[in-house]
């Protein structure tokens, strides 16, 4: 795995969840949920997603939307379709 202080796109480990990976991916970048919803806002150029939204996510309480989870890879610096992939392995509550 990457080290945190490279910020390079680390590879998900095995069975890990959408929830896991991105709440992860969010903290090696030393972002906090409110910075993340700032960057993924200006992505979707409308403030739809706050902090709380994120923390949804990172609790595996809620799903993005396809234009969400486009701007939230794209933010998190991870390839749109592995962030498909960890999504589609886990049921959507």
């Amino acid at each position: 795995m990457a080290s945190i202080a490279d910020n390079t796109v680390p590879r998900h480990a095995d069975g890990e969840s959408f929830a896991h990976l991105i709440a992860r991916r969010r903290r090696q970048l030393g972002l906090s949920q409110r910075d993340l919803a700032d960057r993924v806002c200006a992505a979707l150029g409308r403030t739809t997603v706050t902090r709380h939204e994120l923390s949804r996510y990172e609790r595996d309480v809620r799903r993005p939307r396809r234009s969400a989870l486009e701007a939230l890879a794209a933010s998190l610096d991870v390839p749109l379709l592995e962030l498909q992939r960890v999504r589609g392995r886990h049921g959507i509550r």
